[in-house]
């Protein structure tokens, strides 16, 4: 099966409301059938269309040699999930803020260039889009491998810590490493994280960077 039809099959947001799958399938293809390493923040904890869906979409995918891997700040929620379900799909979980850099770091150092696929799924916050871009993609993602971050469109939700053309939003973020890659200028100090993406592309409320 397609990815968009696994998508209907397990009833995920990423198909059934944002269309993410469009893209997930073109990115994602590749590494089907292989012992591909992913990680997802986010399990879906208080989500409508419930906990977990997303996790046996990715298994049935990608099939039994992949490693899957979910950070989830809400531990309660997560540990209920993995004796119902996560155990069965062969998950690992990690719990966490993404609001707590320190314990990013320390998951980074644990996890160092251990990840092809990496989907930020997670509480869509400015702090918390930026914090693990920042810290996981240049530590964690293998190189050639794909970070997306979904629901990228919060950077215009005030409940979410976004607004138009605000400097501490992802979007204005976004840009300034769209920056780091083009220009040439000699008084353009470019970021280390701008140095090491190799292709950015921005679609529907998503976005992908793949690492040189």
């Amino acid at each position: 099966m397609s990815l968009v039809q696994l998508d209907k099959k397990y009833r995920t947001s990423k198909g059934l409301v944002h269309h993410y799958t469009r893209f997930y399938e073109r990115y994602f293809r590749a590494y089907r059938g292989t012992n591909v390493k992913l990680l997802e923040i986010g399990l879906g904890c208080g989500m409508s269309w419930g906990v977990g869906v997303s996790a046996a979409m990715w298994r049935e995918y990608f099939g039994p040699k992949a490693t899957i891997h979910f950070l989830e700040y809400d531990k309660t929620c997560g540990e209920k999930w993995m004796l119902e379900r996560g155990q069965k799909l062969n998950v690992t979980m990690h719990y966490g803020s993404q609001d707590d850099v320190p314990f990013l770091k320390a998951f980074a150092g644990k996890h160092t260039k251990m990840f092809d696929v990496i989907i930020d799924d997670g509480g869509h916050r400015m702090t918390h889009q930026i914090n693990s871009l920042t810290v996981l993609f240049p530590t964690i993602v293998r190189s050639g491998g794909v970070y997306a971050i979904e629901d990228i469109y919060t950077s215009y939700r005030s409940n979410y810590g976004g607004q138009y053309l605000n400097s501490s939003t992802l979007i204005e973020f976004l840009k300034r490493l769209l920056d780091d890659m083009q220009s040439s200028s000699p008084t353009h100090k470019k970021s280390m994280l701008g140095s090491l993406i190799d292709t950015f592309e921005i679609s529907d409320k998503i976005c992908f960077l793949r690492k040189k």
